[in-house]
């Protein structure tokens, strides 16, 4: 089956259980726009496909997507037809391109640490502007304090 995560976590604790109504029931895309978001130019969207069992489908997903993918496959060692199998299998009222999202996001936050965060400088820029506001309280009490001595 699936490889192990960290903390003893498997692959198929990142999919969602699997559902009566799990394709929805909306109406289907027309097609409308999806070459472009609107205003910005022309989509980054990057269109492949893949086979679920025998069944070929389409994803079209940003490239920081299909490279998380891609890194998910190599670290479960399965391969890109395996593991949107797995989250097609088990995904809920969603569309695959958006179980897939959600399934990459809700894996790399399981694997997420508060020693990796450190480490990746996550947090500094809050921390930064902590110090400051207290350099600040600091300052403002000195001057708070001298005042009521003179």
């Amino acid at each position: 089956m699936a490889g192990v995560l960290t903390r003893g976590l498997a692959l198929s604790d990142h999919l969602p259980e699997n559902s009566q109504d799990r394709h929805g029931g909306g109406p289907a895309s027309s097609g409308r726009g999806a070459g472009t978001a609107t205003g910005r130019g022309p989509s980054t969207l990057v269109n492949r496909n893949v086979f679920i069992g025998s069944h070929r489908t389409s994803i079209r997903l940003e490239p920081a997507m299909w490279d998380s993918l891609a890194e998910i496959c190599r670290r479960e060692d399965m391969t890109l037809h395996e593991v949107c199998g797995l989250i097609d299998a088990r995904r809920q009222a969603s569309s695959l391109t958006a179980a897939i999202r959600v399934f990459a996001l809700t894996y790399y936050r399981a694997a997420a640490t508060e020693d990796g965060h450190a480490s990746s400088g996550h947090g500094l820029l809050y921390a930064k502007r902590r110090r400051r506001r207290r350099k600040l309280v600091e300052l403002d009490g000195e001057a708070f304090r001298s005042a009521d001595i003179s």
